[in-house]
């Protein structure tokens, strides 16, 4: 084989083979470190020693008591507030609007992806975050959260269209994620992928994401830092149930989960 005339292609490969593993090892890196730091913080503000907490979570059935402690405590919370509220119920695969704490809309999930972080992390600890409702703290979609309908006046009644029906034809593909104060963010994805621009949508929706994941790894990198991870929740809605919850749902709304 003539070596000098794959140089190029040799030496390219190389690069993304070595760029693969870098960047794999700092992914894993994040996840590390972010477990630590989460569990870190729980023992640097509870009474409750490392050991004890280990012994705790070895009983039968005290991890699920706390899991629905926690869940009960949230929804209590969430109850005295008086805008929209979103539940989110990954054992029950499903998802509600409430109101001081009643549901006004129930959907079922029809699937969901969960960060190594939720299994990693000490579910004690874990518990005690998700005993509080989350606070939206950021909103991003493929479609508008707040659609304009522009509708011009008749000049008299001889313009009025009686018989004029409204164009219920709905193309945007429905994509989004919401952020929170717990640096927890959740990926709402339509179930539907029937057509070219949802696919399309769906294939740029999820490569922004990695790409904001891979640039700030290496950021991270250059600055011999280390590297940042959020720990998520992929959910997969209908799309016209999808599209209403992220309208429902206030800029800064209460999110609960039960995991």
């Amino acid at each position: 084989m003539d070596w000098k005339k794959y140089k190029w292609q040799l030496i390219t490969g190389a690069a993304v083979v070595v760029f693969s593993v870098f960047y794999i090892a700092r992914a894993v890196s994040g996840v590390n470190h972010t477990v630590r730091a989460f569990n870190e913080a729980y023992y640097a503000s509870s009474e409750r020693e490392k050991d004890d907490t280990i012994n705790m979570c070895a009983v039968p059935g005290y991890i699920n008591m706390i899991k629905e402690r926690a869940f009960l405590s949230s929804r209590v919370k969430m109850a005295s507030s008086d805008s929209i509220g979103l539940l989110i119920n990954l054992p029950d695969s499903s998802i509600q609007l409430l109101i001081k704490g009643l549901p006004v809309r129930s959907v079922g999930i029809a699937g969901y992806d969960v960060s190594p972080f939720f299994k990693r992390v000490n579910q004690e600890a874990l518990a005690s975050m998700l005993s509080s409702p989350m606070t939206i703290t950021g909103l991003h979609a493929t479609f508008k959260k707040d659609p304009v309908n522009v509708k011009i006046a008749p000049k008299d009644t001889s313009d009025v269209k009686v018989d004029a029906k409204p164009d219920t034809t709905d193309f945007e593909a429905v994509f989004f994620t919401l952020d929170t104060d717990q640096n927890i963010r959740f990926f709402f994805e339509q179930q539907e992928d029937t057509i070219f621009v949802d696919r399309f949508a769906r294939f740029f929706f999820d490569l922004k994401d990695r790409a904001g994941n891979v640039w700030s790894n290496i950021k991270a990198a250059v600055l011999l830092k280390a590297p940042g991870y959020t720990p998520y929740i992929k959910i997969w809605l209908p799309k016209a149930e999808a599209k209403i919850i992220y309208r429902a749902v206030p800029r800064e709304g209460l999110i609960v989960l039960k995991q």
